[in-house]
């Protein structure tokens, strides 16, 4: 792969186009650059084809014939469309520019990468003054004033990064706003814009195809659909194919690195779309002018509607709950099926564990790893280490670990999240399965071996086992106790109730098992949602797969502090309002494909998150009838009419 290519957009250029070509290899070769001339060849009534045809026996050059509409814009498109080289240039085929500035160019934009263009400008003229007049009015209106681009918007002489141009779609383009639409994202994308001054001279051969007054209504006209048009979320290519290293998107001028692929429409980069943001004020609106026009009414319809969900979700549960009860569906291995396994044949397991500021509780991970009954030459434990966590990456180093443990240092990137060190940790991932471990896990020792045989024993569409998760310190007080009751009836009752009626089942955010091959058919993580376990239980049952319990548990330790607890519940709630609009984006879709599991799914994640945020207002309530009956008694009993 050449490092370097030029795109050439001509039309009746067959005089000016054998010294162009001649200049920009003696230029580029003097220089050491590895390059390819890419002509683009407009319909011409010269010799231009069939020059530019000759020429590319002799030098680096690749001929395409312009398809569909006539335009520099779009024949510069075609001509990136072909390329895979990092760094692209553009240059007019007139010679106004000159060549030998594309060298300096480049070796700028590759030693700066913050730096996303650099643009000719065009200081000295050896043109008309009506066409320096002209391109500094352009420049100032158009690319500063409208656009907020200081520099020389039009200069037919660029260098720039490929993942730019590769951004940019026909439809998003004219004849003469490829320039301005290549300027205004490599901003949007994070980048700089830097500049070069050059000397920009007459044409020596030929005539100018630039009709001055259509094109400057036209990149008027196009400059404004620029400048007013939604924007845009871009993608970052993974750095190698078949790869999600690198990957990522640029959002309102931020980049972030995600070391991953999946659809931005599957993630929780943007939360809530536009039609849910219009549903959302719509019953806010509606709710606020019915207490206007009717308080009692309303508030009565509301505690109606509310009371009916609520019943709701106590028939669906205590029918989950009796299901659990009654014939619990979780995988049991037996010891008996543990005795037969020979070590031998067992494949290689990836332990991923995404450390963050835990230093101190390295040692006791690496003691309950050391636990676990798996052999050990079959075994490889990832630890994902933020670069900028010193102190974690310090202790690592410092710590005589075992050789099947390796230290990932996960690159500085946005978004910082857990989800993004495991992508990235899964690039590295050698192992037939995957299991995700905190730092602070005490799994059972014999959860890969029951792991292990599930997925044999499991119905082929089951990509992924949960282990039930509990509490190493139950007794430490009353908020551990209340931990450990709600863990229990979670990961021993409800889970396995909501496996038995094949539904979603939001995972647990450690103790997840995987065949690595199907979770990189899932694309990984969410990295934007904070509770990506909920998010990849439910997206993997969308596409078509189940997840199943297994009779093995690890142990975390459950949070003592309110203020801890109220961060982490805080947490929680975020991360499932998050899945919840996520998946609630095409409801249509999910009722189409899944029926009665999309109303389940409203109920289990929607519900449980909405129940959350209304509960203390109706404890509020439940307490001030009680306790002030004589002020607001009545008022709460007239909102619970019989029949509510």
């Amino acid at each position: 792969m050449k490092q370097f290519s030029v795109v050439v957009p001509v039309r009746n250029e067959a005089k000016n186009l054998p010294q162009l070509v001649d200049r920009v290899h003696k230029s580029l070769t003097e220089a050491k650059i590895s390059y390819e001339l890419i002509i683009v060849v407009d319909p011409s009534v010269d010799r231009t084809e069939t020059i530019a045809n000759s020429l590319a026996k002799e030098y680096p050059i690749t001929v395409f014939l312009k398809e569909g509409k006539i335009g520099k814009g779009y024949s510069l498109l075609q001509g990136f469309k072909s390329t895979t080289a990092e760094i692209v240039g553009m240059i007019d085929g007139d010679l106004q520019y000159p060549p030998e500035d594309l060298a300096v160019m480049y070796f700028y934009l590759r030693k700066n990468r913050e730096t996303g263009a650099v643009v000719a400008n065009r200081k000295k003229y050896h043109s008309s003054w009506f066409r320096r007049f002209s391109s500094r009015i352009n420049a100032f209106l158009v690319g500063r004033l409208l656009l907020g681009l200081n520099c020389d918007i039009q200069s037919g002489l660029k260098v720039f990064r490929n993942e730019i141009a590769k951004q940019i779609t026909k439809n998003e383009i004219s004849p003469w706003t490829f320039d301005t639409v290549l300027l205004h994202y490599c901003q949007e994308m994070g980048f700089k814009i830097s500049s070069v001054d050059i000397s920009y001279f007459n044409r020596i051969h030929g005539k100018s195809h630039v009709k001055f007054f259509q094109t400057a209504v036209e990149i008027v006209l196009g400059n404004l659909k620029i400048k007013f048009r939604r924007r845009k979320t871009f993608t970052i290519d993974p750095l190698k194919k078949n790869s999600m290293i690198g990957a990522g998107v640029v959002y309102k001028k931020k980049r972030f690195i995600t070391h991953t692929t999946l659809p931005l429409h599957k993630t929780a980069l943007k939360t809530l779309s536009l039609w849910q943001k219009l549903i959302f004020l719509l019953v806010i609106s509606s709710l606020i002018l019915g207490l206007m026009l009717n308080a009692h009414f309303t508030a009565l319809l509301f505690v109606a509607v509310l009371s009916f969900i609520y019943f709701l979700d106590v028939i669906f549960n205590t029918y989950v709950i009796l299901r659990s009860l009654y014939s619990p569906p979780e995988i049991h291995v037996t010891d008996e099926q543990l005795a037969t396994l020979k070590e031998k044949t067992l494949p290689l397991y990836s332990i991923l564990c995404p450390l963050f500021k835990e230093a101190s509780v390295l040692p006791q991970f690496l003691d309950s790893i050391q636990k676990i009954d798996w052999p050990k030459s079959k075994l490889e434990v990832l630890l994902l280490l933020e670069e900028n966590d010193k102190e974690t990456i310090e202790v690592a180093n410092n710590t005589k670990l075992p050789s099947y443990f390796k230290i990932i240092i996960v690159p500085e990137s946005q978004p910082k999240t857990k989800p993004k060190a495991c992508n990235y940790g899964l690039h590295f991932a050698q192992g037939e399965y995957v299991v995700i471990y905190d730092a602070e896990d005490i799994p059972n020792p014999q959860q890969l071996k029951k792991a292990h045989l599930a997925f044999s024993q499991a119905n082929p569409q089951t990509i992924c086992l949960q282990a039930k998760l509990n509490y190493y310190n139950p007794n430490h007080n009353l908020l551990t106790k209340l931990f450990t009751a709600e863990y229990s009836l979670w990961f021993d009752v409800v889970l396995p109730g909501l496996q038995s009626i094949d539904t979603t089942i939001p995972l647990g955010g450690t103790s997840n098992h995987f065949r690595r091959c199907d979770l990189l058919k899932l694309h990984g993580w969410d990295p934007f949602n904070v509770t990506e376990d909920c998010d990849l239980g439910v997206r993997l049952f969308r596409e078509g797969y189940k997840t199943a319990i297994i009779d093995s548990t690890t142990l975390e330790e459950a949070n003592s502090n309110v203020k801890n607890w109220f961060r982490q519940r805080s947490r929680w709630i975020k991360g499932y309002i998050q899945t919840y609009f996520v998946h609630s984006r095409n409801n249509f879709d999910f009722l189409k494909n899944h029926r009665s599991h999309s109303l389940i799914f409203q109920i289990v994640i929607g519900g449980k998150t909405a129940f959350m945020l209304i509960n203390p207002f109706l404890w509020l309530a439940t307490a001030s009838y009680f306790l002030l009956y004589s002020l607001v008694g009545p008022t709460i009993e007239s909102l619970y009419p019989t029949p509510i």
